[in-house]
Parts: structure tokens; sequence; C-alpha cells
């Protein structure tokens, strides 16, 4: 290892290799800032998906962290495990969502998004491409199908 340090060469190549490795240190920080509190709400509205599909995920970066970093530190390594495991459980439980969903099911959750997008100066989406918030669009969807005003 005292070659890459000395040579210029392996100062470079560590260089690229820092320069290449540092947003994969944001991801955890983007976890917590920006996915980890989407779980609960996600587990609220969708448990048979989300349940499963979270804590197998973080039980695979659980051990495999265990098994990289040692037994000590059970709590840092949950932690860790759920803040990195967040982001995929999101995606995964999104895709399977929109798989279960039907084509009307899906242009409503699409039409109530372009009227929020439309307030909030976002992008418009497609109802035949999944977008980040799917899930909340589609119990949004539901609850507004269900929804009768009280009487006057």
């Amino acid at each position: 290892m005292s070659w890459l340090a000395i040579n210029p060469f392996g100062q470079a190549l560590g260089l690229v290799i820092a320069v290449v490795l540092s947003p994969l240190a944001l991801w955890p920080l983007l976890g917590i800032v920006q996915d980890i509190w989407q779980i609960p709400m996600l587990v609220r509205l969708r448990p048979r998906v989300a349940t499963p599909t979270f804590a197998a995920i973080v039980l695979l970066l659980f051990v495999l962290s265990t098994w990289v970093f040692g037994p000590a530190h059970v709590a840092g390594r949950l932690l860790l495990s759920a803040t990195l495991g967040a982001r995929p459980a999101l995606w995964l439980t999104r895709v399977i969502v929109w798989r279960w969903s039907d084509r009307p099911q899906r242009e409503e959750a699409a039409v109530i998004r372009n009227e929020l997008a439309s307030r909030l100066r976002e992008p418009r989406v497609d109802a035949a491409k999944s977008w980040p918030a799917f899930v909340f669009d589609l119990e949004r969807a539901r609850r507004r199908s269900e929804y009768e005003p009280p009487p006057i």
C-alpha cells in the first residue's frame, strides 16, 4: 500500500478513486434526510408490500455490514443498514405496487399528481411510466374516490 502513497501514479489513482467514491458517502445522508421518513408512511399504506421489502433489504445490509465490520456496535450497523436500505426499498415497493395496479388506477393517480404539479410548478407525469410519489398518489386517488361530502 505504501507504493500507492509514494508513486505519483498511485497518488493520482488514489485521487480518482476518492472522487469516484465520494458520492457514495452522501448516500446515507440522503437516506436520513430524504428517504427514511417515507418508510413508516409506506408501511401504513401498503403493509403487505413495504414491510417485507424493507425488512429483507435492511436484513441483507445488516448481515453484510456485520460480515465486513464485525459483531461490535449493533445499533450503528442497524442505523447504517436502515439509511442505506431506504432508497432501494422505496424503489422496489413502488415497482411492485405499479405492477399490481391497473390502468385506470394509474391514470387517476397521474391526474392527482398533475394537479399537484401544476400548483407546485413541478414537471407533469405520464400515466404510462412510474414516478417517485406513485404510491402516495395512488392512495390519494383511492381516498378521493371514496370521499362523500357531508350532507348540508
